[in-house]
């Protein structure tokens, strides 16, 4: 997943600004973004408005290099309490 701030909406589709890059996404999900708006990205489509806070939160989980592949780093801290097991 990522997130950006939205610089122009047209119609179905936004240009979104993700870590110094702009990518077009699709509105499929969500119609109410205008520009500066922060929004997570899934796959090219937008699925929700968040807090700037949220949007660098969410960046700051992964390495976005602006190709085609994302490294995503995953904590299992916490995943106990969700029912998970730590691997030994």
């Amino acid at each position: 997943m990522l997130a950006g701030r939205v610089l122009e909406v047209d119609g179905g589709t936004a240009v979104v600004e993700v870590a110094g890059r702009e990518r077009r996404v699709r509105l499929d999900f969500i119609r109410n973004v205008e520009p500066g708006d922060y929004v997570r990205i899934y796959y090219g489509i937008v699925l929700e408005k968040v807090s700037r806070e949220e949007a660098e939160e969410t960046l700051a989980h992964c390495s976005y290099s602006g190709g085609e592949s994302i490294e995503m780093k995953f904590s299992l801290d916490g995943l106990e309490t969700m029912g998970f097991r730590k691997p030994k």
